[in-house]
């Protein structure tokens, strides 16, 4: 009888023990699902009130007034390096860089400017091909702002 409770114990720690390792090595890391060049495709007003939920498509002039004091605003895609350092793409050539920091398991993207200033966005959705961001703002109205990219390469 023992023995058989020895067996059942060690049997059910393998079985674990094999679970948990198949579980953390097929997961995907944030920091490196992040890797790559990612395109913007879209901003939108995700909420403009606590509770009132609007999916409104932001102009290129708002788009400016918003995130003028944000290092964003004039970059359309972005490059995530593997040693936390990104490169925001202007349309005209123009080049940023910044460091990179995912927080919070993720749940956090923040960029720390070649100025000292930091910028935090709330990662809302990091999957293989789609990378959706907020911010809050409280330019014209009070609201978050959803930034949508999808993964170029």
């Amino acid at each position: 009888m023992k023995r058989k409770l020895v067996i059942s114990a060690c049997l059910a720690v393998i079985t674990l023990t094999s679970f948990g390792y198949y579980v953390f090595s097929h997961s995907a890391y944030p920091e490196v699902a992040i890797v790559g060049e990612w395109k913007e495709v879209s901003w939108v007003y995700d909420r403009n009130n606590v509770d009132e939920k609007v999916k409104q498509e932001i102009g290129e002039d708002e788009r400016i007034d918003i995130a003028n004091h944000l290092v964003i605003h004039e970059f359309e895609n972005w490059t995530f390096k593997k040693n936390y350092s990104i490169k925001l793409h202007e349309r005209t050539g123009k080049e940023h860089w910044a460091k990179w920091r995912l927080k919070d398991r993720g749940r956090i993207l923040t960029l720390l400017n070649n100025d000292g200033t930091t910028e935090a966005y709330s990662v809302e959705s990091l999957k293989k091909n789609e990378l959706v961001l907020h911010f809050d703002t409280d330019v014209h109205a009070r609201g978050i702002v959803k930034i949508t990219l999808k993964k170029v390469n």
